[in-house]
């Protein structure tokens, strides 16, 4: 039997009655810090020198200071609480805590649960810590060697396949360390600012991080979901702004002897910086948020930019496609660049597929004393798969030069080489054909310097199909951590996990490479078929 009517109206008034001093209490919460007369702050305790804990048991390091900071501006005082990263949210969301500064990454998901406060304060990346003399320049210098890992860590997938690491993951950090230290891997992977701490321990002084960064990750400070746009919200914002400006970020960091972060120097000058007209570039827009240029890059949507980044995301945001080629600007150079190289590969194959290739021919037919060496050293060219072959080249003879003679060679070179020697290695085998056919038309046909444009033209067929094969063979060359089209994809991918859209976009770029490398030849077989025919 249902409720009397009277109660169900009581019921619905008073839980409007809650619902509505729940969202005074909220949106007053600025105020109710000040009443109270103390913020409190959610911080690490055991993330050194982050957040940790003194001899005393007090809550002390770089995030703590940071709070520190922001309860004297809003005139109040400060009350620290230990959170995890389990419960840091959970504790925000019940009122425990006012604020969150606990080395919380600024990510789409986060936000959907609590107000993440931009501008962003710190961030963190993905590196390596190596014993003394680990000669480690880059990352490619780990391509297939064997790394330390934790189980669990977010980044061990994306950085295995982004870099070809042999990962030799342990359960967890104590056992990473021993293995480390034993030698079973040349370097560990691990989160940077966890890093920081590490080397503060005496006995891994001697030890150290040699590559820069990567995959860096924002970090954010963050209050309840339902103050997004309050004035604690404002408060906050306007103080990690003014940190930037000032470099006092930079300052604390070197308080604690982190190692100088990339993010706050780039960070603080882009904070400084001004317009031609001498207005700062970060500044609040009419709506109150801050200028596209400051904010972080993965979170903006469609009407926060204009141009090219507004299509690249409208795309997105339309259609799930989500090709940060057009919007995110690193991630647009980094394939420009890519496709750059590509084409430098290209070129560079062609003409030493023809060198190669024309070489060979004229000493097998104008040397008959080594017309069977070539003929010998073709066939094994052609039956050489080219990427053993690269792989021969640089890891094998790359090897023995480099620790004999400490002579290195450029990975795109290496490529060249063993593609143009691949095909070449075909096309010798095409000229000399073409040369016996010429020779049973003409008995005194000789492939000499002039012969060769004639057999070249006799045999044009087989070896454009032979300079395309290779064309399209250049993607073999991010074996060896040639930054091609492919390696900058995978990058790309392993960084935003656009898998399905990259791969998409590779395919339409190289055959939009291909025909244009085929259009190209065409048009030079109409020009001989013209010069022919006068």
């Amino acid at each position: 039997m249902g409720s009397h009517p009277i109660l169900r109206v009581a019921a619905w008034v008073l839980a409007w009655i809650v619902i509505l001093n729940g969202r005074e209490a909220l949106a007053d919460r600025l105020d109710l810090i000040q009443k109270r007369g103390t913020l409190i702050v959610g911080v690490k305790s055991d993330y050194p020198p982050f957040g940790m804990l003194d001899a005393n048991g007090r809550l002390i390091g770089f995030e703590p200071d940071l709070a520190a900071n922001l309860a004297r501006r809003l005139g109040v005082q400060l009350q620290l609480v230990a959170v995890s990263s389990t419960n840091r949210l959970q504790k925000l969301e019940e009122g425990a805590i006012d604020v969150v500064i606990a080395t919380l990454g600024d990510t789409s998901q986060r936000r959907q649960i609590a107000t993440l406060i931009e501008p962003n304060y710190y961030a963190s990346g993905v590196a390596v810590v190596a014993p003394p003399n680990a000669h480690l320049s880059s990352w490619a210098d780990l391509r297939g060697r064997k790394v330390c890992a934790t189980q669990g860590a977010y980044f061990n997938r994306s950085m295995a396949q982004r870099f070809l690491l042999d990962l030799q993951v342990f359960n967890g950090t104590r056992d990473t360390k021993m293995a480390l230290r034993d030698g079973r891997c040349v370097a560990w992977l691990y989160d940077d600012t966890g890093i920081v701490g590490l080397l503060n321990d005496p006995e891994w002084a001697s030890y150290e991080t040699p590559l820069p960064s990567t995959m860096i990750s924002p970090w954010a400070m963050a209050i309840a979901a339902s103050e997004h746009g309050s004035q604690l919200e404002r408060a906050i914002s306007d103080a990690i702004a003014d940190w930037h400006r000032s470099g006092w970020l930079i300052e604390t960091e070197k308080l604690w002897g982190i190692k100088p972060s990339r993010f706050l120097a780039d960070t603080h000058q882009l904070w400084i910086q001004t317009s031609p007209d001498g207005s700062p570039v970060c500044v609040r827009l009419a709506n109150g948020e801050w200028a596209a240029e400051c904010r972080n890059k993965s979170l903006l949507t469609s009407t926060d930019v204009g141009g090219l980044q507004h299509i690249g995301l409208l795309i997105k945001e339309w259609t799930g496609f989500n090709l940060t080629v057009l919007y995110d600007a690193y991630d647009r150079n980094l394939f420009l660049s890519g496709l750059w190289r590509t084409v430098q590969l290209i070129v560079g194959c062609i003409v030493g597929s023809l060198v190669l290739g024309c070489l060979g021919a004229l000493v097998a037919e104008g040397i008959p004393w080594l017309r069977g060496l070539v003929r010998l050293s073709a066939a094994i060219g052609r039956m050489t798969p080219p990427l053993l072959l690269i792989y021969l080249i640089f890891f094998g003879v790359g090897h023995i030069v480099v620790s004999r003679y400490g002579w290195t060679f450029d990975g795109s070179v290496i490529a060249i080489l063993c593609l143009s020697l691949y095909t070449g290695c075909a096309i010798v085998y095409t000229l000399l054909e073409a040369c016996a056919l010429l020779k049973k038309q003409e008995p005194r046909f000789v492939l000499g310097w002039r012969g060769l444009p004639r057999a070249l033209r006799f045999a044009y067929a087989p070896v454009i199909a032979a300079l395309v094969n290779a064309v399209k063979a250049t993607g073999m060359a991010s074996a060896i951590a040639v930054p091609e089209l492919i390696s900058a994809s995978t990058a790309i991918v392993a960084e935003q996990g656009n898998a399905a859209v990259m791969m998409n976009v590779l395919m339409i770029v190289y055959f939009l490479l291909v025909m244009g490398v085929v259009r190209l030849f065409n048009y030079l077989e109409r020009r001989m078929l013209q010069y022919d025919a006068r």
